[in-house]
């Protein structure tokens, strides 16, 4: 039958070509129609279908799965990927388009031409493929409407569906779906491909069990192999991630039965194990002999770092932190390629150790998730600001430890001193001959074993008997790559994050800790174990005299240098528990940290804030007692406080804001005064200023004004000490440009002009110091379009509270953005600043979009003063220069500058 139609085809085109019959696209005969749609297909549509789908696999190929999180339902690539099928997806709409021009049939308002449809279906598939999502969503809606009678509108339907998942129109994209639910005509071979959609649409809201039952349905009809096995495997994630542990191993045991690639099939076997009953001691130690036996597979030995992953987490789950700490440790060590694996398993670690707390090994293993984790990880962000927020707080705890211990060197008498350092210097050389020794020994075992065993070097080591450690199986440490990834982990357990520079282990980069008493080995001297014993001894002597001037230099020599030492512990006390509650929520560890500052400080800087938020911390934790204990000392000692105004005055920071208004008026005001000679009247309103508009636009000019009033009415070292300090507070203010002017001028050898302009010679640049237009200063930011985004929201402390905004800003994300999965986080900046960051966005005009329709939106927002904050877009790059510069107001200048235009 089939042979007879293609040769009854090939008489009509012959008869079409001869002339013997006329197929015009506006006659509509049997002749015209029958040779129309023969061309149509095998000329066009045909090819450029099957060019669609050889460029969609390329595509899916392409796109690698990460395992470490839930797959996605489709393949679709993304923009960068999709460039490799544009030869593919542009030759197929050219040649439907031909179809197109050349045999459509639009004959009294009717298509005589069944083809047609198909191939302006092709042209927004194309467009889909090619990521041209909005010229897609012009052609499927085109199909949708132009052939609303025919079933091809349920599949355009379907993949406009798709393009506004894509593009985050959550709302168009559920009112179609739930157009189609219960409708009886949609075609039977599009029912998987509907509840797979259905299935990514409550993914994108993070509703993962409504996920789940629609991917059930879309896995029991789907028509092809492969895309059973993939939802059956997703369905297997889902359910392990909402602990549905019953549910998640059938679906991980049918993916292991159909025989997927071998990638999918190791990872369903491990997370089969990782979801086995812990309650059942048979079934774990058949687990874990499993996973065992695997190590052992020659197949599995690039996957051994997630098997001892799976193990340390049935560990973990069992209660067994130890064994589960060895086995991440062997994960470490025994990823070589896979740096997202390395990186999980570090994030573990640092999560045991986080939840004990054991603050400084937790720092040192988020550090390392930081420098493996691709930054397309859900949490990566989230991770980086813990790791930076832990960070600070090991360099405060440092500080404490290292000034303190050089003020008990202080008390000391000079002989005292010069006895402590000698000790210390001499523990420090009998370990660095201990070390040598033992590498010397090393060295000789290997040699001898090399002769017993090519390529396995076993040597005798000390971390041997730690949890973890996996002996050397290679001579030199470097060829190592077990040795490297265990001890990467140990310098950063030890050392903290160091930049690669000689004399790195010096006492004034880990800081003179051992001067304490605590030697520890910090700050001996390394030692080549080739030399011999005399050489070793020869600049061990050398190294020594350097290492005691260093040691003894450190020490402060006059009250002067114990009050600088002294003002640095405070600062590290105060910075800690603000950091204990805000970014590390331990309640209990920030309220030990400010109560201890109160005692060891009763008078400092920081008393009354630092009673505020011992007040805040105990109210929190529901300790009534010590909270209102506090509240009184604020209330009764300082009344007038701004504090104390907080805490009476519920809405003092609305009322705050309308000081906004006024302080230009202020300023200009202070500004008219210093030119009336009015000096004391400047050092009072700047006193106010400070009080009244904290961390204002204007700050930094009313501390120039401030300093000035005082080099005309005090002496000069209370001149240089302000002028000083408008450069520490506003570095990249062109007022400290102002400030070094002026303290070049008093005293020329001591603050010499660095990189920027000197006051020209026997010129007097007090007389005129208003007049002076220094240098602006080149903005660190750069400006990129097409990149990740990110909404960051700062506000000085205490202006508004935190959580209040993070709770307005969930609630506008899930009423318009729900399917971005935008993440909201919360740091310090400063000592000052709290931020809020919310992140992800694709470019610059997607942030904007989220930014102008925040400042529409009124009722999200309604308990929240937002006005209070400053809130800008900005990049992940532009991101980590912000918060090392903490350059605000010069950030502002480059947002408003870059972004105003989109």
């Amino acid at each position: 039958m089939n042979r007879n139609r293609h040769i009854l085809y090939g008489l009509l085109l012959l008869l079409a070509f001869t002339g013997g019959v006329s197929c015009s696209v506006k006659k509509n005969n049997f002749f015209s129609r029958t040779y129309h749609r023969t061309t149509a297909y095998f000329n066009g549509y045909f090819n450029a279908r099957e060019r669609v789908k050889i460029g969609a696999k390329a595509l899916a190929d392409s796109q690698k799965d990460q395992y470490d999180r839930i797959l996605p339902i489709f393949k679709y690539g993304d923009p960068q990927l999709a460039k490799a099928v544009f030869p593919d997806m542009d030759a197929a709409i050219k040649k439907v388009s031909l179809v197109i021009q050349r045999h459509s049939m639009d004959i009294d308002g009717e298509e005589r031409n069944k083809w047609i449809d198909d191939c302006y279906f092709v042209i927004g598939q194309a467009q889909f493929y090619k990521h041209e999502t909005w010229n897609a969503i012009e052609s499927f809606q085109f199909v949708a409407s132009e052939y609303r009678t025919k079933p091809i509108r349920y599949k355009a339907l379907l993949w406009l569906t798709q393009c506004y998942l894509r593009l985050g129109k959550m709302p168009d994209a559920e009112y179609l779906l739930g157009t189609f639910n219960g409708d009886p005509n949609l075609p039977e071979e599009l029912h998987s491909f509907y509840n797979a959609t259905y299935a990514d649409f409550w993914l994108a809201k993070d509703s993962l069990a409504k996920a789940a039952e629609f991917l059930e349905k879309a896995a029991l009809e789907a028509p092809k192999r492969q895309e059973r096995i993939r939802y059956r495997f997703i369905l297997g994630q889902i359910y392990q991630e909402l602990n549905r542990f019953d549910k998640a191993i059938p679906h991980y045991d049918y993916v292991l039965k159909k025989n997927p690639a071998y990638e999918m099939y190791f990872n369903a076997r491990v997370n089969r194990a990782v979801c086995v009953d812990v309650n059942n001691p048979e079934n774990i130690a058949e687990i874990k002999a499993m996973l065992l036996k695997m190590l052992k597979d020659e197949k599995n030995v690039e996957y051994q770092d997630q098997i001892y992953y799976a193990l340390a987490r049935i560990s973990y789950n069992e209660g067994d932190v130890v064994t589960s700490v060895i086995n991440l440790e062997k994960s470490v060590a025994a990823s070589t390629s896979n740096n997202n694996q390395k990186a999980l398993s570090y994030l573990m670690l640092g999560e045991i150790y986080f939840e004990l707390p054991d603050y400084p090994k937790a720092e040192a293993y988020y550090d390392s998730t930081v420098s493996f984790l691709s930054k397309d990880h859900p949490d990566y962000y989230e991770i980086e600001l813990l790791s930076s927020n832990l960070a600070k707080l090991i360099h405060n705890l440092n500080i404490i430890r290292i000034e303190d211990s050089l003020q008990k060197l202080y008390s000391l008498t000079p002989q005292q001193r010069e006895e402590m350092v000698g000790n210390l210097i001499m523990e420090q050389n009998n370990q660095a001959r201990a070390e040598a020794l033992k590498v010397m020994q090393e060295e000789q075992l290997k040699k001898e074993q090399e002769s017993e065993a090519q390529g396995q070097q076993f040597f005798v080591n000390p971390n041997e008997s730690r949890p973890g450690y996996q002996a050397s199986t290679a001579g030199w440490y470097f060829s190592n790559q077990s040795a490297i990834s265990f001890g990467f982990t140990e310098f950063k357990t030890k050392w903290g994050s160091r930049k690669n520079e000689d004399n790195w282990r010096r006492s004034k980069k880990s800081g003179f800790a051992a001067a304490g008493g605590d030697a520890g080995g910090d700050s001996g001297p390394r030692l080549d174990p080739k030399m011999d014993w005399a050489a070793i001894d020869s600049v061990l002597r050398v190294d020594s005299i350097a290492r005691r001037e260093e040691f003894l230099a450190m020490i402060p020599s006059n009250t002067e240098d114990l009050d600088s030492s002294t003002v640095r512990i405070v600062e590290a006390y105060y910075d800690n528990g603000v950091i204990y509650k805000e970014s590390l929520k331990n309640l209990k560890e920030s309220a030990k940290t400010f109560e201890e500052l109160l005692r060891r400080y009763p008078d400092n800087i920081y008393r009354v804030p630092a009673l505020y938020n011992l007040y805040r911390v105990y109210l929190t934790m529901g300790d009534m007692e010590k909270s209102d204990y506090y509240k009184n000392i604020i209330l009764t000692e300082y009344p007038d406080s701004e504090y104390a105004n907080i805490i009476t005055n519920p809405n003092y920071f609305k009322d705050q804001a309308r000081k906004v208004a006024i302080q230009k008026v202020f300023y200009e005001n202070t500004y008219r005064a210093y030119l009336n000679k009015q000096y004391e009247d400047v050092i009072e309103r700047k006193q106010m200023a400070d009080s009244m508009f904290p961390g204002g636009e204007l700050a930094a000019k009313f501390e120039m004004l401030y300093a000035l009033a005082i080099g005309r009415t005090q002496s000069l070292p209370k001149f240089e000490a302000s002028l000083k300090k408008v450069i520490t507070y506003y570095p990249q203010d062109t007022v400290s440009t102002r400030a070094r002017e002026i303290l070049a001028r008093i005293n020329p050898e001591i603050y010499a002009m660095r990189d920027s302009v000197s006051a020209p010679e026997g010129k007097d640049t007090t007389a005129n110091n208003n007049t002076i237009e220094p240098p602006k200063p080149v903005t660190p930011f750069f400006y990129t379009e097409d990149t990740a985004q990110f909404v960051i929201f700062l506000y000085r402390n205490n202006v508004i509270n935190t959580n209040d905004l993070k709770v307005a800003l969930s609630d506008y994300n899930n009423q318009y953005f729900s399917v971005k999965k935008l993440k909201i986080s919360s740091t310090l900046v400063g000592r000052d600043y709290q931020m809020v960051m919310i992140k992800q966005f694709d470019n610059s005009i997607d942030v904007m979009a989220y930014i102008e329709l925040m400042q529409t939106e009124t009722t999200a927002f309604a308990n929240v003063d937002i006005a209070s904050t400053k809130y800008f877009a900005i990049t992940p790059d532009n991101m980590i220069l912000l918060m090392q510069t903490r350059d605000i107001d010069g950030y502002e200048v480059f947002f408003n500058k870059n972004y105003s235009g989109n």
